[in-house]
């Protein structure tokens, strides 16, 4: 299992404008003002499967915050075809948006060299956190991911969720 780590030094993450599985266009700049999760991910991958409804739970306990803004998923498909990838979220849905990088292009603008990969945002859009390879999305604990983003100093054991949560 792979851990949070501090995200490489970038003012901002390279911006992108894709198409989802309803084929409506997303753009990464539409979703400032709260943190934001960018999942890159492949039907194939068992790892990406299995984070998938994770995923959800954690944007899920988010919500339940007062005077927070949720956390956002936004997982992107990375160089499958839209049908496969509508197959597979036929069979298992998700509430968060679904993005298609059928060419590849945005991922290897955000430097991803393997799947699953995830980048945790700041409000301001600026990548904080990554993590390569799956990790246990059930054991974050959303307040102390929170407050890592907003002090810019995530540290792995400030964001896991105790064991009484």
């Amino acid at each position: 299992m792979a851990e949070l780590r501090p995200a490489p030094q970038a003012d901002a993450a390279p911006s992108f404008s894709l198409t989802d599985l309803s084929g409506k266009t997303v753009k990464l700049p539409d979703h400032g003002g709260g943190p934001v999760l960018v999942h890159f991910f492949a039907t194939w991958c068992e790892p990406c499967r299995e984070e998938l409804p994770a995923l959800q739970r954690l944007a899920a306990r988010s919500q339940t915050q007062p005077g927070h803004q949720p956390l956002t998923v936004l997982a992107i498909s990375v160089g499958e075809v839209e049908l496969r990838v509508r197959r597979f979220f036929e069979e298992a849905p998700v509430a968060y948006p679904v993005l298609l990088d059928m060419d590849m292009s945005v991922a290897r603008e955000w430097g991803v060299r393997s799947l699953p990969t995830t980048f945790v945002l700041d409000d301001a859009l600026t990548p904080r956190l990554v993590v390569t390879h799956d990790l246990d999305w059930d054991g974050i604990a959303v307040e102390r991911l929170r407050e890592r983003l907003a002090t810019g100093n995530p540290e792995m054991e400030t964001v896991q969720r105790e064991e009484n949560q």
